[in-house]
């Protein structure tokens, strides 16, 4: 009998030596399991395998000591060895419903607990999640594809191995197929398995056209009173398969009167042509409601197809396509430690997808109108979760796009949790959902979102956000990795290499709405320098407000709107757009303030890149900083630069002001402060 719980890695065990020796064994550790990225360019995934991830939580301790002396032997393995067979779980975990639809880095399924008991259920909980949710993804995949025509999964024959063609046909039964022909599965689940004949059991009759009527009708007179499909393909479809079945459904007295249902099926050739060449011949014989079900390798792309041609066919068996998920066959979630003894913890890596949130979160699913409209996942007791508790305005921006925001005013949304406790003082908190509510469930959710979001071939994105909060706690913690790094990297920079800092060289500050004095002045000296000293590291600072943010006269705020995100405004003016390219606004030199529309920020020095890296990570110790205005953004960020130990260089004559005393009185300060003009 597979015992789930161990069907581990050697590496979750020789950590967990470590813990245990170092004594970290009672520090309480969160974990994630979480996926990056969907299957086939969707956005989206379909949550199936908590029932089974709880039972193998549960059977952990079941091994006795002998067990685990197999794999870890040795003296010196023997206590830890001691302390594995007693080893129960003791935490708690939290997780979405089965049937869920769920988005990249929303925490699935969330592990409270000892850090040993937590760490050695990665693998066999990636092993079930991975598995399961690849099947209800792709079952989601093709049922949509479907459309109002439902689909059964066929596939145990080509599944990876018995457990998974048993439980891969419960994934794709919450995936939304209406049935499947595992009977392992519907014994579990408690649902009839549907079957109907194969092309062995024609030919059983001998090879020849008689035979195969012949079978027909004995397959008929032994499954009276029950649903009757048979497949008509074996030797030829249209000029003996049909007719065939035509005549047996005749002789035993089966027509559109037979309360049970009854059917033909298709297996090959062009099922498009096929379906309706059979569809005006049972008409014609006045089986109207005799159904036409096909199979033959299909996938959601074939059935798209299909439907897109007009092919008479009420209903499709899929195989391979859905027990393996053909396309994708590894489905990506991992499983991230987020927290350890209450401090957030990350994984920061060169690839950019693999950067984690920290911290032990939730996700809330927001609902207007009776539709989904975003999801934001926050920090457990964060300012987003208790503004969304009492009903207040909510905003929401795009972590990787501030262009793309919403708000949602105070009374207009309701919302709902996304994980929920599964598993607590040492057991499964059991649900009480049959398999067929877990799938009505799933359908339910998909009903809610914009048919946009769930097409098959390009869908248009649903938000999905982080609250404030946890942004601020990620960005608090990669910034304090990245100075560690560079402290510790010995060729960190020569100590004479110069940032240039361009600060609000926008339109609105040059000939806007809050156009300053002296800016255009600045601007043909500011970009005449960036040319005389082609060596300096050029990086640019803006203003990026949201249209109602906090600085605004309309929101009480002391200044007229400016520099809104998606505005002309809002944009570096064009004369540093025709500097050589390694000296030009891009992506990655370009660092955006005032995003929060509730909080003003003038400094730039915290101020973040698209891929949220903020400017003082990247700044070398001698800074030359121009552009607008004097009086507020330059000064406070000349001032923060001079905190952080670094030499400040402050152009006199690339510079932005409000008023003439405001900008040569700041400039004083400044000098006494430690800023040199230049």
């Amino acid at each position: 009998m597979l015992n789930t719980a161990y069907c581990s890695d050697k590496y979750q065990y020789t950590m967990g030596k470590s813990f245990y020796d170092n004594g970290m064994k009672d520090q309480i550790a969160v974990f994630n399991l979480f996926f990056r990225s969907a299957p086939d360019k969707n956005n989206w995934a379909v949550v199936s395998g908590i029932r089974e991830s709880l039972r193998m939580i549960e059977a952990l301790g079941s091994e006795d000591v002998s067990f685990f002396e197999k794999m870890l032997p040795g003296e010196e393995y023997h206590p830890f060895c001691e302390y594995l067979s007693k080893m129960k779980f003791t935490g708690q975990v939290y997780a979405m419903k089965e049937g869920e639809i769920a988005f990249p880095k929303e925490p699935i399924l969330t592990v409270v607990g000892p850090i040993i008991e937590a760490q050695v259920l990665e693998t066999p909980l990636l092993c079930i999640m991975n598995h399961q949710m690849a099947v209800a993804t792709k079952a989601s995949r093709v049922t949509r594809a479907a459309g109002n025509h439902p689909v059964s999964e066929f596939g145990s024959r080509r599944a990876h191995g018995p457990w998974a063609a048993q439980y891969g046909s419960k994934a794709a039964c919450i995936g939304g197929c209406a049935g499947t022909s595992n009977i392992l599965s519907g014994i579990e689940f408690g649902f009839e398995a549907s079957g109907t004949m194969a092309h062995s059991y024609v030919t059983s009759f001998g090879c020849s056209i008689d035979g195969e009527l012949h079978a027909f009708d004995s397959y008929i007179k032994t499954h009276r009173g029950e649903n009757l499909i048979l497949l008509v393909d074996t030797y030829d479809t249209l000029k003996c398969g049909i007719r065939n079945a035509v005549k047996a459904f005749r002789e035993n007295g089966i027509d559109d009167d037979y309360p049970h249902g009854y059917g033909i099926r298709l297996d090959s050739g062009d099922l498009s042509y096929l379906s309706q060449k059979c569809r005006e011949i049972l008409d014609d014989a006045g089986m109207k409601k005799c159904r036409i079900f096909a199979t033959n390798a299909l996938d959601e792309y074939i059935i798209s197809e299909l439907e897109r041609q007009g092919a008479c066919i009420d209903s499709y068996g899929v195989g391979d396509a859905i027990a393996t998920s053909k396309h994708n066959p590894c489905f990506g979630n991992v499983y991230k430690l987020v927290q350890i003894d209450g401090k957030p913890v990350l994984k920061r890596s060169e690839d950019k997808i693999k950067l984690i949130n920290p911290g032990f979160q939730i996700t809330y699913r927001i609902i207007q109108d009776g539709k989904f409209k975003a999801d934001v996942t926050c920090l457990r007791g964060d300012s987003f979760e208790k503004t969304l508790m009492a009903g207040g305005e909510l905003w929401i921006t795009d972590e990787q796009d501030e262009t793309k925001y919403t708000t949602f005013p105070a009374g207009s949304y309701t919302f709902k949790p996304l994980q929920e406790l599964v598993y607590s003082d040492g057991k499964a908190i059991e649900e009480s959902r049959t398999l067929a509510e877990k799938r009505d469930y799933y359908r339910s959710n998909l009903s809610s979102f914009n048919p946009t979001q769930t097409r098959i071939i390009n869908p248009h994105y649903y938000k999905v956000d982080i609250s404030d909060d946890l942004y601020d706690m990620k960005m608090g913690l990669i910034n304090r990795l990245m100075q560690q790094i560079k402290m510790n990297d010995e060729s960190a920079g020569d100590k004479d290499t110069v940032s240039h800092v361009v600060v609000d060289m926008l339109y609105d500050f040059i000939d806007g709405s809050l156009a300053c004095n002296g800016a255009e002045e600045a601007l043909k000296d500011d970009v005449a320098y960036i040319r005389r000293h082609p060596e300096q590291k050029v990086l640019y600072v803006a203003d990026h407000h949201p249209a109602n943010h906090i600085s605004f006269k309309e929101q009480g705020g002391i200044w007229p709107s400016h520099c809104v995100i998606q505005s002309h405004g809002g944009e570096i003016h064009s004369s540093y757009f025709e500097l050589p390219e390694n000296l030009r606004p891009n992506t990655e030199n370009t660092f955006f303030k005032g995003t929060n529309a509730k909080k003003e920020q003038y400094s730039g020095f915290l101020s973040h890149n698209r891929a949220g890296i903020e400017l003082e990570t990247i700044l070398s110790d001698k800074v030359v900083v121009s552009g607008i205005a004097t009086e507020y953004c330059i000064r406070e960020i000349c001032l923060d630069l001079l905190k952080s130990g670094r030499k400040v260089y402050l152009r006199h004559n690339a510079l932005g002001y409000i008023e003439k005393d405001g900008h040569e009185k700041t400039l004083k300060e400044l000098m006494h402060a430690g800023v040199a003009l230049i």
